[in-house]
């Protein structure tokens, strides 16, 4: 049985009222940020979606006024992983006030001047350090983080 302070670990609080308005009940919401350049945001979210989307509520956003998501898909095609579901924002049109987790996926995610909602957590990485080694290379580093991230804030 989970009792209220399991609750708020998780996400929820103990009232069981959605946190800001903006998360799902018991579902903390993570942003993966990324400057559109590699679609590094659409590649992680489509990965969290694949490993925790039971826990998670997951989002993809790009600070660029467009994503470049053909490359980034057809990497994450010969893992098998999808994209259903998930539609990259642009971060200058994103609707959620606050999040839980927002996860930069290269510094230039952060740099861009644009607003950012508030979050209780920011994670900063940088995936695309690998991308001349090709986006099967990011894709790979996405998913050691994502390992990590759900060791941390998942199951401790």
């Amino acid at each position: 049985m989970i009792d209220a302070k399991d609750k708020v670990s998780l996400g929820a609080r103990a009232d069981e009222t959605p946190v800001h308005g903006d998360t799902a009940l018991g579902k903390p919401v993570v942003l993966f940020l990324c400057d559109g350049k590699h679609g590094a945001s659409l590649m992680a979210a489509a990965v969290m979606v694949n490993k925790a989307s039971s826990f998670f509520e997951v989002h993809c956003a790009h600070t660029s006024s467009t994503m470049h998501t053909a490359q980034a898909s057809k990497a994450l095609i010969q893992f098998q992983l999808s994209t259903s579901g998930i539609t990259p924002s642009p971060l200058a049109e994103l609707r959620l006030t606050y999040v839980d987790y927002l996860v930069a996926m290269n510094p230039a995610a952060v740099q861009s001047g644009l607003p950012l909602p508030d979050y209780g957590k920011f994670v900063p990485w940088d995936v695309t350090e690998h991308s001349e080694a090709g986006l099967t290379a990011v894709l790979r580093t996405i998913n050691q983080n994502i390992n990590y991230f759900l060791s941390l804030y998942l199951f401790r």
